[in-house]
Parts: structure tokens; C-alpha cells; sequence
């Protein structure tokens, strides 16, 4: 009896494994170039969202420096107009007490005493006045350095901060690239400079309304004048801003007044007499045309004595400056920006952020591993040979407290308060298409 034949396979196996190692190896190098370009795309877009946010703060920060040499203007504005009041009204009390004085002499047994210390008065107020006018030319000169500042930072903020954009692009990916997308940025054309004097008169009009009592206003009244019988002294003066942009120009007067009965030819009519007791004035800078200003009622109250006041200058005035305290030239918002959304202005840009495939870590790139031979299908395309990621940062004002707490109302944006913040923002559909037509491709 024979044995049975005993049959054994082999080598049926091996074309099935080697199908198998094929599309084993072909899943791993797309598994790989997969992720190793996920990997590069969640990098490329942090670059794109850290690129656009630090521009976004970095014109924040540029509106609100505008904002805070605004507010420091003004404020050394009214410094301004406070030493040339104070100058004015320095010079109004020592002719009082100089015209005063020899009167006072003729007082029994005191009277020399009281005419010296008034005689002493006249002469301190003379001498104060030279650190009023010293304040003048310290304050102008910080305006016209402020101005100054304020030009140059707005001059090169846009060098400024394309500069920065590449430097944190290049801190996050050496191999970045940042480009604008087209008509995304609207920041140049975001504030100007209000140059001419019309358009300074616009800063003007704030510094005059944040004139203390003192600057609008310094008068009073004393004794008592009825039915055209009396005697009263008045005393007036104020401190303006001439036609709100041309510099500062004070005056004080106080005069004694008599009205009393005449009876004539004609019947019954009141007189009044005035008797200028003490004058004087001020001013930032010489040849203003102050002629429609009447100081708080002083040359309609006080005529005489506001002619004396007039030639009655206080000592040290004008004193030395650059611009006499005028209004300088300043930013502000655009009348466009302001134009299109007066409410709620803002500015935004898109950028870009792309990188070159083969500076890439994948199969495709620069990864040390690349497949050759059929599993080359599997390496990886990209449009133009590069990836990109898009970004947008909005920046807009709002006030911490959401409204004026002065005045209780929502407060729009502007030049003159520092609420400048910056944000990330969504891409519109027009900037994503423009991303696409720069890529080459067309999606919906």
C-alpha cells in the first residue's frame, strides 16, 4: 500500500504581502505628510493670528499716543492761558495799589505804614509776573516738542509697523512671509492732521470750554446803586483764546463808580462818572485782533479803565516762544473714517502669511524621508508650492465703563481719550477670495 502524497504550499503568499507592504507604506507616508502638513497649517495660522493681532495693538498704540499728546496740548494750553491770567490780574493789583497808595498816605499816623506795603505790593506783583511769562515759554515749548513727537510717531508708524509684522513672523516661523491682502488695510487714511487754522479751531474749541471760573470770569461788585442814586465799585476781567486758535490774550479792571440825579433844562436825567482804580493785561503773543472780546463785561462795564488796561501790559509779556501759545497743528480721526461710521469708527486689516513647500517638514519638502517610485502619488500637493494662512485685527474704541460717566453717554470714537483696543476679527467673504485668487485656486 502506498503512502499518501503530502502536498505543501509555497511562495502563493508573497505577491498577496507585498500588495499588502504597499499599501501599508503608501497609508503611513499619507498619514505622515498628513499630519507633518496639519502641523505646518496650525503653525502658519498662529503666525497669521499673532501677526495681525500685534499690528492691530500696535496701531491701538499709535492712536492713543495721538490721544495722549492731544490731552497733554490742551492741558499745557490751559497752563498757558492760566500764567497769562494770573499775569493779567498780578498786573491789575499793583496799579490798584499804586493809584491806591497815595491816598492811603493821607491816613492819620498809619497811613505812611499802609502806603508803603501798598507801594511794596505794586512792586512784588511787578516782579511775579516774569515767572508767569517764564511758564509761558516753558508750556509753548512742551506743546511744540509734543507736536513734534506726535508728527514723527505718525510719520513712521506705518515703516514702524510693517517692521514689527516681519519681526514676529519671523520669531514664530523663520520661513514666513507676511503680505497684505489687497484693499484690506485702511489705516493710512484713518486719521490726518488738522493743519490750517479753521481746522486747529476744532482742538481750540475744547480748550476754551475746559476754561476754569478763574480764565472765564473774574468779577464782582461792591456798594449799592438805586434809582440812579449810589456809588459802586466793579471790578471785571477774563481770559480768552483768541478766535480759538491765534493764542491768549487777558484783562482786569477795576473802577469806582458814581451815579447821581441831574436836574436841568431838559428835565430830569441819570450821570455816571467812572474813576479807574487799577488795570491790566496780558497776552501770549503780541497783534492779536481781541477787539470783539470784551473780557467778562470789562469794556463795556469798565471803558476807561480797559483803555488804560490795554496800554497797562504786565511785565515779561510776550514773552519768548516758539508758536505765542497758539493752537498747533494735531491728529485726529478723518473726516472719511468719521464719515462712514460716525458711531462706531474703526480701522482693520487682512494679512497673509504664506510658506514655501520646501521649507516644509513633509515627504513633499524638506522631510529627510521621501517616497519615490508609485508612493511619490502620495507626497503631497500644495497650490504654488506654498501654504498660507489669512488673519484680520479690527481696532476700535471703547470706554472701559462702556459710557462718559460725566455726562452719562455712550461716547464715540476720537483723538482725545485713550480707549483705543485691538481684537481679532473674522475674515470677510471678499478678503477669502482674494486668499484664493493668490493662491490660484477658485473655491466657493
Amino acid at each position: 500500500m502506498k503512502a499518501a502524497r503530502k502536498f505543501h504550499s509555497a511562495g502563493q503568499a508573497l505577491p498577496l504581502a507585498l500588495v499588502l507592504l504597499a499599501a501599508v507604506a503608501a497609508t503611513v507616508f499619507f498619514m505622515f505628510n498628513s499630519g507633518q502638513l496639519v502641523q505646518e497649517k496650525i503653525r502658519l495660522t498662529n503666525t497669521a493670528d499673532a501677526v495681525a493681532y500685534s499690528a492691530g495693538v500696535f496701531e491701538a498704540r499709535v492712536l492713543n499716543y495721538d490721544a495722549y499728546t492731544n490731552r497733554a496740548i490742551i492741558a499745557n494750553e490751559i497752563a498757558i492761558g492760566q500764567a497769562v491770567g494770573l499775569a493779567s490780574w498780578a498786573k491789575y493789583a499793583g496799579t490798584a495799589a499804586s493809584n491806591i497808595s497815595p491816598w492811603v498816605s493821607l491816613i492819620p499816623y498809619v497811613g505812611e505804614a499802609l502806603s508803603a506795603a501798598l507801594d511794596a505790593v505794586a512792586e512784588f506783583m511787578d516782579l511775579i509776573t516774569y515767572a508767569f511769562a517764564g511758564a509761558v515759554t516753558l508750556h509753548d515749548g512742551t506743546i511744540n516738542a509734543l507736536k513734534v513727537s506726535q508728527k514723527l510717531m505718525d510719520t513712521t508708524a506705518l515703516i514702524d509697523r510693517n517692521w514689527l509684522m516681519n519681526q514676529v513672523a519671523k520669531k514664530n516661523d523663520p520661513d514666513a512671509a507676511v503680505d497684505f491682502l489687497p484693499l484690506s488695510d485702511d489705516f493710512n487714511g484713518f486719521t490726518q492732521r488738522y493743519e490750517s487754522k479753521d481746522e486747529r479751531k476744532r482742538m481750540g474749541q475744547l480748550v476754551n470750554d475746559g476754561r476754569d471760573a478763574f480764565l472765564q470770569s473774574r468779577s464782582w461788585n461792591f456798594g449799592l446803586v438805586a434809582l440812579c442814586e449810589g456809588a459802586e465799585i466793579r471790578k471785571r476781567g477774563s481770559t480768552e483764546l483768541v478766535d480759538l486758535a491765534d493764542g491768549w490774550k487777558s484783562m482786569d479792571t477795576v473802577s469806582g463808580h458814581k451815579y447821581w440825579l441831574h436836574f436841568g433844562f431838559f428835565g430830569i436825567s441819570c450821570k455816571h462818572s467812572e474813576l479807574p482804580v487799577g488795570y491790566g493785561s496780558a497776552y501770549s503773543v503780541d497783534g492779536m485782533d481781541d477787539s470783539s472780546y470784551d473780557y467778562a463785561g470789562s469794556r463795556s462795564t469798565n471803558p476807561i479803565a480797559s483803555i488804560l488796561a490795554y496800554s497797562t501790559v504786565a511785565s515779561g509779556f510776550s514773552p519768548v516762544s516758539i508758536s505765542g501759545g497758539a493752537i498747533p497743528p494735531f491728529y485726529d480721526l478723518s473726516t472719511t473714517a468719521v464719515k462712514d461710521n460716525n458711531e462706531d469708527p474703526r480701522t482693520s486689516m487682512a494679512i497673509r502669511v504664506t510658506k514655501s513647500g520646501a521649507n516644509q517638514r513633509f515627504s513633499g519638502g524638506s522631510s529627510v524621508v521621501k517616497p519615490s517610485g508609485r508612493l511619490d502619488l502620495y507626497a503631497g500637493n500644495q497650490a504654488r508650492s506654498k501654504s498660507a494662512a489669512v488673519a484680520r485685527a479690527e481696532v476700535y474704541f471703547e470706554r472701559p465703563d462702556g459710557n462718559n460717566k460725566l455726562f452719562g453717554r455712550e461716547e464715540y470714537g476720537n483723538l482725545f481719550n485713550p480707549y483705543w483696543q485691538a481684537r481679532l476679527a473674522p475674515i470677510t467673504a471678499a478678503q477669502r477670495a482674494a486668499a484664493q485668487a493668490l493662491q490660484g485656486l477658485t473655491l466657493p
